[in-house]
């Protein structure tokens, strides 16, 4: 999967990912939003509740190695202040990996640019998203203090472009 929606993710599909130590136990998890009200508007087919059920379905089923990315939209289309704080309370409460985060902007093909007005002022938009940026790379940053001193089977890529006398790879959780 590239960028599945979260109902991809049967107990099916993560039963096999436990059960292959040739699986990735990274998993890309697309939210963004953690508010009801912007999944809806966003129609995005899943509500916050249904997507922390299957963070957890999906840690109790992988089981501790599991790591998750997602995505994150500041400022979409009648995201208030409250809805905000959702995202903000998903990101804490999750704890991801990794993700990408971005201020919304209209694209011209999609039914947000035809359908919605884009209401949330630009400088709205970059606090949010600040805020969502901030967020994670503290819950990231916490998550990987956690992990000091633990071994790892590494899948080894080659030198690192930063240092080519330093190889390079990445655990199952892709970190």
């Amino acid at each position: 999967f590239t960028s599945p929606y979260p109902k991809d993710f049967t107990d099916d599909v993560l039963e096999v990912i436990a059960e292959h130590d040739n699986i990735c136990k990274g998993m890309h998890l697309p939210a963004q939003s953690g508010s009801d009200a912007v999944l809806n508007t966003m129609r995005r087919g899943y509500t916050r509740q249904a997507y922390l059920d299957l963070v957890a379905r999906a840690r109790s089923i992988i089981g501790p190695e599991l790591e998750l990315s997602s995505d994150f939209i500041a400022g979409f289309s009648g995201e208030t202040e409250a809805d905000h704080e959702q995202t903000m309370t998903l990101l804490e409460e999750v704890r991801f990996t990794q993700a990408y985060m971005y201020a919304y902007s209209e694209r011209e093909r999609t039914r947000a640019y035809h359908k919605l007005t884009d209401d949330v002022p630009h400088e709205t938009k970059m606090r949010r998203l600040r805020e969502v940026v901030d967020t994670f790379q503290r819950t990231a940053r916490d998550l990987a203090t956690e992990e000091l001193g633990k071994e790892y089977t590494v899948l080894v890529e080659g030198p690192s472009r930063r240092d080519p006398s330093v190889m390079q790879g990445k655990t199952s959780g892709l970190r």
